[in-house]
């Protein structure tokens, strides 16, 4: 959990390159900046635009280009075609920031670690970059091979060693925020069960249950008295069947019937559907049918929109409540990451404070300002 937390704070935010269709955008006002050397077409990987300087740190247009114009690509129907610059240098902007912290810290780290001893961490990073990273890069690339990944980056503007070097300043820093932060490991009887208490809501838990079904669809029919009288026909089957067979109702019959003539999605697996919670069908008459007929009842015939229906309880689960010796490991672990949480804030609102940021659209700004949390006022130097 605490890992995970790690990475929110230090990491570039993969999920934009996957922008749902209704994903906001933002808008095309922006400072005039020339931002025409890096269209995907002409970028240069020998020339690469600075376009900051974070604690002495440059940044490099190619370290988040191929990330900015992927996501145009996958937007492009969206976006008028006189604003694709605009949107462009928006979404860069959008990636330092995101970027921030990660360069701030491992800003800090340059300053700490033997610059004689950096080859050969940058050398142990080598394997898990091979083995996590490059298969990463192919699957959001959508391509199949190394040199196929190679030429993606290139042509988005960026290149397998600018992905190395990001690769490895992110496991640097995760490490490295891992050392500088120290939280009291020990959490009291007495916290654990304030916290169950006050979020008793959060371990309650509703009614289950597991089923059956038996459905004719209307659209196979000419009349819908028709579908109703082939689901009737398809019951009265499941109970001379069952009178026949070991286990009577119980038995295999309803299953049976169900894979032979039932219309529902999954009518070859005998109609069955695993646990579900109480109101989450869309249908509110069969929802009431599992949780109100004894388990093991077959329901009347009962009509949706799209067709007629028997379904029955195979096993159910009445709501309660879990019980504080099953979930106090978890709020052991809630309670840690939140220590964890708020020391990492107080760290980073360090950084923030004492940071010097330079970059192409906003000249010289605080933290801040490029975080979008202040007005974009000039920093003091």
């Amino acid at each position: 959990m605490r890992h995970s937390l790690i990475a929110a704070a230090v990491t570039v935010i993969a999920g934009s390159l996957c922008a749902p269709a209704g994903a906001q955008l933002p808008s095309a006002a922006t400072p005039d900046v020339s931002f025409d050397a890096l269209a995907p077409d002409s970028a240069s990987l020998d020339g690469c635009q600075a376009i900051a300087r974070i604690e002495g740190q440059v940044v490099l247009a190619c370290e988040v280009l191929w990330e900015v114009n992927k996501i145009i690509e996958l937007q492009g129907d969206r976006i008028p075609r006189g604003e694709i610059e605009s949107i462009r240098r928006q979404l860069v902007q959008r990636q330092l920031a995101q970027n921030l912290d990660r360069k701030l810290i491992y800003a800090e780290f340059r300053r700490n670690f033997p610059a004689e001893n950096l080859p050969q961490l940058e050398e142990s990073l080598l394997k898990p970059f091979e083995e996590e990273e490059i298969p990463r890069l192919m699957k959001v690339l959508g391509v199949d091979n190394r040199q196929a990944l190679e030429q993606e980056l290139v042509r988005l503007g960026s290149s397998l060693a600018d992905a190395r070097r990001a690769f490895n300043e992110k496991a640097v820093v995760s490490n490295w925020v891992r050392s500088k932060i120290k939280i009291n490991e020990e959490v009291s009887p007495d916290e654990l069960l304030d916290y169950y208490h006050s979020h008793l809501a959060e371990y309650e838990y509703p009614s289950r249950a597991r089923w059956e079904e038996l459905m004719v669809r209307k659209s196979r029919f000419a009349d819908p008295a028709a579908a109703y009288a082939e689901l009737a026909d398809m019951g009265n089957e499941v109970w001379k069947r069952a009178a026949a067979a070991p286990g009577g109702i119980h038995g295999p019959a309803f299953a049976e019937v169900a894979k032979a003539r039932s219309d529902g999605f999954n009518a070859s697996d005998g109609g069955q559907h695993d646990w579900i919670d109480q109101g989450a069908l869309k249908d509110a008459a069969i929802d009431q049918a599992l949780f109100t007929l004894a388990v093991g009842q077959m329901s009347p015939i009962l009509e949706s929109e799209t067709g007629f229906h028997i379904v029955r309880a195979l096993e159910r689960k009445e709501a309660g409540r879990r019980p504080f010796t099953e979930v106090q490991g978890d709020i052991r672990e809630q309670l840690k990451e939140a220590r964890f949480h708020q020391e990492l804030t107080a760290y980073l609102d360090k950084l923030h404070r004492d940071a010097r940021i330079w970059t192409a659209f906003t000249g010289d700004v605080s933290a801040d300002v490029l975080l979008g949390r202040a007005p974009g006022a000039t920093q003091q130097r």
